[in-house]
């Protein structure tokens, strides 16, 4: 099981093979799937998604068919039903690096043979597409929208934006800010200009009902590091400025780092100014939720009752999307694989990374992914 809300579970498999698979809950109707074989050598690697389930409630699953070749129960459980009227719905995807074509430290993990539509357009693309049947009103890219600040990296994006179903929102990563001058690159800034982008610069506010996004640019030139500088009196500001009721949700490129020592490659925002910064946000009295992205990997912590979140990749393991729901005196967070049969199978594979450790380093917990805030 790999998400829950308060009404559904998304479960996912690798290893089976091609044939029926069934799964049972005692809250509703049977689902059956038929499993076919999948590529990059993970057979029939997929997701599907039971919903109608009760909420805040254990939930046993019965999973059986010919895919299987047995039978096997999986507990698990929802979310509890979010408190009052639920207001808004947004979403986010972090870290598409539109344009390119392999992943990993070495970049050895490739598509072989290369498709036609490159991964990070494809996982972008169904990520969208699955946000916005989520009932996302609208969704926030989270920065490193692409792989080097190209001009044609940007045009992928404008065009992702463009056939978005829903309004898109965006914040600039540090791989927006590496293209090289003299080349055929372009700042975000520029970007936004040329292509009509909303684009965080320092900081983009959108008051919606029940909660105030506040979009952040947490960059430092093309450097890995994030930094709060430049935009923190401002953030504080927003925040504290939010409307009595509602909750601030504060979004970045950067993680804000937990730990004195960095839990591994890419840095973010060190321990001090962090603990500075939420220290301010918490002596706000708002609500207050802040996720990046940057690692790839999925992560939770509060300070003195402010939430930090990392949310991974939309294009490589686990691939995942990211869900908000508002409601009167509450914040939840899912999140979700792409589960397109083209874009799980691609992530599937790239778990390979970093000599294997990667399908462990990443996903975090189901609790780090997904759970409820209320005040």
């Amino acid at each position: 099981m790999f998400a829950a809300d308060h009404c559904s579970v998304q479960i996912v498999w690798r290893h089976l093979a091609p044939g029926e698979l069934n799964l049972a809950t005692s809250s509703g109707p049977p689902l059956s799937l038929h499993l076919e074989e999948g590529t990059h050598s993970e057979p029939s690697a997929g997701a599907t998604l039971i919903d109608g389930l009760p909420p805040g409630s254990p939930i046993e699953i019965r999973v059986e068919g010919s895919a299987l070749g047995g039978e096997r129960r999986l507990t698990t459980a929802t979310l509890p039903q979010p408190p009052g009227e639920i207001l808004t719905r947004v979403a986010t995807i972090s870290d598409l690096h539109l344009g390119a074509r392999a992943f990993g430290r070495r970049k050895t993990i490739i598509e072989d043979p290369e498709p036609d539509v490159a991964h990070p357009i494809r996982c972008s693309t169904a990520a969208i597409r699955a946000a916005a049947t989520w009932g996302a009103s609208e969704i926030v890219a989270k920065g490193d929208l692409t792989n080097n600040g190209h001009l044609d990296q940007w045009r992928s994006y404008a065009e992702l934006v463009e056939a978005s179903p829903v309004p898109v929102m965006s914040l600039p990563g540090n791989h927006d800010r590496t293209w090289k001058r003299g080349s055929a690159g372009l700042s975000p800034e520029d970007a936004a200009q040329l292509f009509g982008l909303q684009i965080a610069s320092p900081l983009l506010v959108l008051d919606r009902p029940g909660v105030r996004l506040v979009l952040v640019d947490s960059t430092s030139g093309p450097h890995n590091r994030g930094s709060l500088v430049a935009s923190e009196d401002d953030v504080v500001q927003a925040v504290a400025e939010t409307e009595a009721g509602s909750v601030a949700l504060v979004l970045m490129h950067h993680q804000l780092h937990q730990h004195p020592v960095h839990e591994g490659w890419p840095v973010g925002v060190h321990r001090g100014p962090t603990v500075a910064h939420l220290d301010r946000l918490a002596s706000t009295g708002t609500p207050t939720l802040v996720s990046g992205g940057h690692t790839h990997r999925h992560r939770r912590w509060t300070h003195r009752g402010v939430v930090v979140t990392q949310v991974g990749s939309t294009k490589d393991y686990p691939g995942v999307w990211a869900g908000y729901t508002v409601s009167e005196g509450g914040i939840s967070q899912v999140v979700r694989r792409v589960a397109e049969p083209d874009c799980i199978r691609w992530t599937d594979h790239t778990r390979r990374a970093v000599w294997g450790a990667w399908r462990w380093i990443s996903p975090g917990t189901v609790r780090t992914r997904c759970f409820l805030h209320t005040w």
